[in-house]
């Protein structure tokens, strides 16, 4: 009955461990997504503003995001997980940047109850506003 509890006691840890694990690796992924897709609306040429009303509009293309989205990623020095990449990076609209990044989550401790790898994705729209 002892050893069933101790099994039991293992079991729940582990799992409140991995649990406890995707849930930041998530949010580090999320994150990441925010400042790829905040860093990409600032990819815009200044001399192709154009103005709306009272407000500036940045121009984006679908090859700036992209391009600007890449190259934060390559450059920043601590990714959130081992496996992350760039699925995607556009402009909806050519005001916004939409970034879809994918990660994959490896368990810190290995069991029977909870899968060892897990994908992850995190996508995220930003829009530079210039007044």
């Amino acid at each position: 009955m002892v050893a069933g509890l101790v099994a039991l006691a293992l079991a729940t840890t582990v799992a409140i461990v991995s649990v406890t694990s995707v849930t930041i690796a998530r949010h580090r992924l999320v994150a990441l997504a925010e400042a790829t897709a905040l860093h990409a609306a600032d990819s815009f040429d200044p001399s192709r503003v154009s103005r709306a009303g009272s407000e500036a509009v940045p121009p984006l293309t679908d090859e700036g995001v992209r391009r600007s989205a890449s190259e934060f990623l390559n450059a920043h020095p601590a990714l959130p997980m081992a496996q992350v990449s760039l699925l995607s990076a556009d402009t909806p609209d050519g005001r916004r940047a939409r970034v879809l990044l994918r990660g994959v989550w490896t368990t810190p401790v290995w069991s029977e109850f909870v899968p060892i790898t897990l994908p992850l994705q995190a996508e995220s729209l930003s829009r530079s506003v210039i007044r």
